[in-house]
């Protein structure tokens, strides 16, 4: 029989170490459709394999190539679509040597780019009609200062593993598909100081092949959509050989549309529009800090199938072209991601439900027109360490925070437990307030472990989707702009206090963790309102905005500067103010500090000066450094020892008894 006990304290069979085999054994980091076969195959995360990534035929459950191989890039400094397939071929890049290969399975990989250190390669579309011609784009690292790093469309002739330039001038590209004829090639780029969710461009240009097949021209381009500086048009690509689909925020939300043309005369006849008669507020497809991120896929040349964001959860939508209608889709996932379709009758994607391990699922529609779920890959076996009678499934609140009456997006993670009914009569639960990083990201509502071995324990969980959080259209996401370090912590602070009047946490016994730039925010916090939380522990986190402005890679070079709300130059006062590298001597927070040390995004010497300020003042401090880690884990070896010393520090502090 169930019996109340002090929340924090219960006892809970989800450890640390269950928790960390789990969170990296699935693993799926990408997702690719050969568009000749229909064939899937995905990208998977092996954690007790040094971190690398591998490729899956989702037929056999078979590797594509063995251990030796790394199919990843760093391609827009966070990588993603290191690998597409096309005939039952692979093309990928191997992080190794930033070399591009081609291979079958069974064969060893053979390389068709020049052995070149200081090239990346990325996001690759095979010519349907000479499949030796590959075009992707490329990073040049000869000069590696930031701004000085090229980005272009290029093509690789697989037959002479030579590399040739397509399209250069602006500042990133993306998106590169050749149309099913392989007549004509689509593409995004954007320009500094912009993200591509902020702005972007898509454009397309006829294509020409040498007679002998081994070159590709391409023609005038045709501007599609998106505009410099105010409309963000992304994730392109074609429903046949005269029509291709997108998404903009002209409306303030990403919403999709529809563009058709003549082939003949492409230049002229072109015409963009949107398939929703009136816009709705729901955020479609994903930020694309990835270049794997895809949130739409064609069906058929007249069906084709997006998601959205609407309060914090996906929503799959088919779209009738010739109709114009948006049909949404039940489905069991509260995130879908890595969307792509053959446009032959099938969409796969990755479904992420808030109840139950992540599905590679196909969406299909039969001869009625109804639409079909179904996975693709058996479902792992269940696991006596991590029973599901303790999910607690998370619960979405919209928050109206003082002094402005600003909305603030939560997901609400009530202690569950079996063993027990609750906490002692009268008790409100203590808290884990979780930051995400970005700042521009948004956190999902699917199921993670690492939650549940918080709230099995007794301990709410919020995640905090603070103004500046994706998801929720290009006004909310503008909110931090020159606000960073005061809107997020302010959100986060906010937040708990407001589910305190509803007896939902206890603000007392809040603590807080975060990161990247969740890190930061924590840090903030305990130098901004060092009385705020209980305890903090931030995951490679910032301490020294200027000195991260002078690291930042191509893609975030200028985001310091928008955040700030202008350059160090131009306002040095806020920059110093935001920085909690100089305002350590505030810090009351007991702190946990977790970095890597390989970290190239935030380097591990800004931790160990915050932490040598903090302790030479007597404060509570602990720093764990993780040797074989960048900027975020991948090696189940550190999430079980996060997790474990997040739980004691917290415990430590808050008087818990409880294990990990």
């Amino acid at each position: 029989m169930a019996n109340p006990a002090p929340y924090g304290n219960w006892i809970s069979p989800i450890s640390a170490e269950a928790v960390a085999t789990q969170s990296l054994s699935e693993g799926i980091e990408d997702v690719l459709m050969d568009p000749v076969t229909s064939k899937v195959y995905f990208a998977q995360n092996r954690s007790k394999e040094n971190g690398r990534s591998v490729i899956v035929d989702v037929s056999d459950g078979q590797d594509v190539f063995d251990i030796s191989w790394d199919a990843r890039t760093q391609v827009h400094e966070y990588g993603g679509a290191a690998s597409a397939a096309f005939d039952d071929v692979l093309y990928f890049s191997n992080i190794g040597d930033h070399r591009v290969y081609k291979t079958m399975k069974g064969a060893d990989p053979t390389p068709i780019t020049p052995d070149n250190p200081v090239q990346r390669f990325a996001d690759f579309t095979v010519h349907p009609q000479h499949p030796e011609l590959i075009a992707c784009t490329a990073e040049d690292h000869t000069n590696p200062h930031p701004p000085k790093v090229l980005t272009y469309l290029v093509y690789i002739n697989a037959t002479t593993s030579s590399v040739s330039r397509l399209v250069e001038g602006a500042d990133f590209y993306g998106c590169a598909r050749f149309s099913p004829d392989g007549k004509f090639l689509l593409w995004q780029q954007w320009h500094f100081p912009e993200f591509p969710y902020q702005s972007a461009e898509i454009l397309f240009a006829p294509v020409t092949v040498s007679s002998d097949g081994q070159k590709l021209e391409i023609g005038a381009t045709v501007h599609v959509a998106g505009q410099h500086g105010i409309v963000s048009a992304v994730d392109p690509n074609w429903s046949s050989n005269s029509s291709l689909f997108f998404l903009s925020d002209i409306s303030g939300y990403h919403n999709p549309w529809y563009f058709t043309f003549d082939p003949t005369n492409p230049g002229e006849t072109s015409k963009a529009s949107p398939l929703l008669h009136v816009p709705v507020k729901e955020e479609f497809g994903a930020p694309q800090w990835w270049l794997s991120c895809h949130g739409c896929g064609a069906l058929s040349p007249t069906l084709l199938a997006f998601l959205s964001f609407h309060e914090g959860r996906s929503k799959l939508y088919i779209c009738d072209v010739m109709k114009g209608t948006c049909l949404e889709i039940d489905t069991p996932y509260v995130h879908i991601q890595y969307m792509h379709g053959d446009g032959k009758g099938k969409v796969v994607m990755l479904g992420q439900p808030a109840h139950a391990a992540e599905v590679l699922t196909e969406l299909t529609i039969d001869a009625n027109g109804n639409p079909h779920l179904k996975s693709l890959i058996p479902p792992l076996a269940k696991n006596e360490k991590l029973p599901t009678s303790f999910i607690s499934v998370g619960r979405y609140q919209a928050v109206t925070l003082p002094p402005d009456a600003r909305t603030c997006h939560l997901t609400y993670y009530a202690p569950k437990n079996p063993n027990y009914s609750g906490g002692l009569s009268g008790e409100k639960p203590p808290v884990v307030v979780n930051i995400h990083g970005g700042p521009f990201l948004m956190e999902t509502a699917n199921l993670d472990w690492s939650k549940q071995f918080f709230t099995s324990r007794g301990w709410a969980y919020l995640d905090v989707n603070y103004g500046g959080s994706a998801g929720f259209g290009r006004a909310f996401r503008e909110r931090l702009h020159g606000k960073w370090g005061i809107l997020d912590i302010e959100d986060a602070h906010q937040s708990v206090l407001k589910l305190d009047e509803l007896g939902l946490v206890d603000a007392k016994r809040a603590v807080v963790h975060g990161g990247s730039a969740g890190g930061y925010s924590v840090l903030q916090l305990a130098t901004t309102l060092p009385t705020a939380f209980a305890a903090g522990a931030p995951r490679y986190g910032v301490s020294d905005m200027r000195k991260l402005d002078q690291i930042l890679h191509k893609f975030e070079y200028y985001l310091c500067d928008r955040l700030m709300g202008g350059t160090w130059e131009e306002c040095e006062s806020v920059w110093r103010e935001r920085s909690p590298i100089y305002h350590a001597d505030k810090i009351q927070m007991p702190l946990l500090i977790l970095q890597g040390e390989k970290d190239t995004v935030v380097p591990a010497e800004q931790m160990i000066a915050m932490v040598n300020t903090i302790k030479a003042r007597g404060g509570k401090v602990e720093l764990i450094l993780f040797p074989n880690e960048g900027h975020g884990w991948r090696y189940s070896s550190t999430i079980q020892t996060t997790l474990q010393r997040q739980l004691e520090f917290f415990n430590e502090v808050l008087g818990f008894i409880n294990k990990a």
